[in-house]
């Protein structure tokens, strides 16, 4: 009973918004590989955020991750599993800027990020992305190795990199280091809105491919 009260009023907490304030949500087609038979897997990811709080809902992990910077904290759901976890913010922009690192970006324990310069480079290639027309960059900078990262961005859609930038602050538990502004400014400075991620991993068994694809989205009325 004490997880699906607490489900609740996050949930509530989250959509209610403010007053109305407005707010985004993301679908996206996720392609993950299964971790033991390495066969694509599909599922939709679905994100949130107003500004001050993002829930980011993975049904294929069973995880609900619900930020709230009001409260500084973090909270993830498990609701197959009924249970769930809680983090300061703090704690949590640690665990999350690991993440940083198949784009090139290096975290350092200060808590500031090594940005490469360039971060990316267009190849000059197109194509149609869930029928838009895209076109592609490529992530420079020290990748894992035998790692690579793709991002095919469309301007025929309206949404900016603003609101792109938005979404990765409130995923990244809101880091204040002035490093972050570099590589914020980055990602402002390409035209267009990414309508997908891939990212491949070599290995001696063959290449591993995560996807992320806009579906939809949709902002809630101001």
């Amino acid at each position: 009973m004490r997880v699906l009260v607490a489900i609740g009023i996050i949930v509530v907490g989250l959509l209610g918004a403010e007053g109305g304030r407005a707010g985004y949500l993301i679908e996206q087609e996720a392609v993950i590989p299964n971790p033991v038979t390495l066969q694509p897997t599909s599922t939709t990811v679905r994100t949130w955020h107003d500004g001050r709080r993002f829930k980011r809902e993975h049904p294929l992990r069973n995880e609900v991750v619900v930020i709230d910077l009001d409260k500084h904290e973090v909270v993830g759901l498990n609701p197959a599993a009924r249970t769930y976890w809680k983090l300061p913010a703090e704690r949590y922009r640690q665990l999350a800027l690991v993440s940083l690192l198949v784009l090139g970006v290096t975290p350092k324990p200060d808590g500031s990020v090594d940005v490469p310069d360039p971060l990316f480079v267009p190849t000059g290639a197109h194509k149609l992305v869930a029928g838009r027309d895209a076109y592609q960059v490529k992530v420079e900078g020290k990748l894992p190795e035998g790692v690579q990262t793709e991002l095919w961005l469309s301007e025929v859609i309206p949404l900016t990199t603003e609101v792109l930038v938005d979404q990765l602050r409130m995923a990244l538990g809101d880091p204040k280091h002035p490093s972050f502004q570099q590589f914020f400014g980055q990602w402002r400075a390409l035209k267009g809105y990414p309508v997908q991620s891939v990212t491949t991993l070599t290995t001696p068994l063959g290449r591993i491919v995560t996807s992320e694809t806009l579906s939809t989205r949709e902002q809630a009325p101001s």
